[in-house]
């Protein structure tokens, strides 16, 4: 299984691409910006609950998550400062907060694959790689709607959508070529890893989507919305 960074790269630009892909399609069904961005909320949460957390705690233990969770939000911080300096839609505010989102979920979600494709790399039996690949690309579907849902609102399109598909799914191949050689035999850094994705996430949705969203319609509105996010992501998960 020498190529199994590349199939592991391809297996999750081609889930981040499809969730591209219906992000473009659902958003011409969408007469309020904030209503998507509160599903998105809770698809989120939904993603980081379900998956991303309990994946952390497997590795290691729930106090390596919380210093990895902490260290996160600390990051987001420390990026939320110094991104918020710059503008990228200098005429709709509403814009340039959903472009800044999008570029912070990016990082995020790089960051979280990284430790699955040293996973990936690190296993060796054919039935199981195959098995990891496909739940890997279906994986990411949700990851990329929730994306490329700002990017596209924001007026973003095709080549704003196979950049990020790239981008985001290099990080598997890196961790997959890696975890050839190293193998799982430091799980605790890779628990650490992911709980830092996960404090990431859960900052840049609170504040940066759920909350300006909450700001612009109603906090009951969003928190409703939210929570149908999260209703659906949790039986697109039980059904893959």
């Amino acid at each position: 299984m020498s190529f199994i960074w590349l199939a592991g790269f391809l297996s999750t630009a081609a889930g981040i691409g499809l969730g591209g892909v219906l992000a473009w399609f659902l958003k011409g069904f969408q007469r309020s910006i904030h209503s998507i961005s509160s599903l998105c909320s809770g698809l989120i949460i939904g993603l980081v609950s379900l998956e991303m957390a309990p994946e952390a705690v497997e590795l290691g233990d729930w106090i390596i998550f919380f210093l990895g969770f902490l260290t996160g939000a600390l990051l987001y911080e420390l990026i939320h400062r110094a991104s918020h300096s710059i503008t990228f839609h200098p005429t709709s505010a509403e814009k340039n907060m959903m472009i800044h989102a999008s570029m912070l979920l990016a990082l995020s979600i790089s960051v979280h694959n990284f430790p699955l494709g040293v996973i990936l790399g690190s296993t060796t039996t054919s039935s199981l790689t195959v098995s990891f690949l496909q739940t890997l690309m279906f994986h990411n579907v949700p990851e990329g709607m929730i994306l490329f849902t700002p990017l596209f609102l924001a007026g973003f399109g095709f080549f704003t959508w196979l950049f990020f598909s790239l981008l985001v799914a290099l990080p598997v191949g890196l961790g997959s070529f890696a975890g050839s050689f190293i193998g799982l035999d430091h799980p605790m850094l890779w628990a650490y890893v992911t709980s830092v994705a996960v404090g990431l996430i859960v900052m840049v949705t609170v504040r940066e989507i759920l909350g300006e969203s909450a700001k612009r319609s109603s906090l009951l509105f969003s928190l409703i919305l939210s929570a149908v996010g999260f209703v659906v992501i949790f039986f697109y998960f039980a059904f893959i």
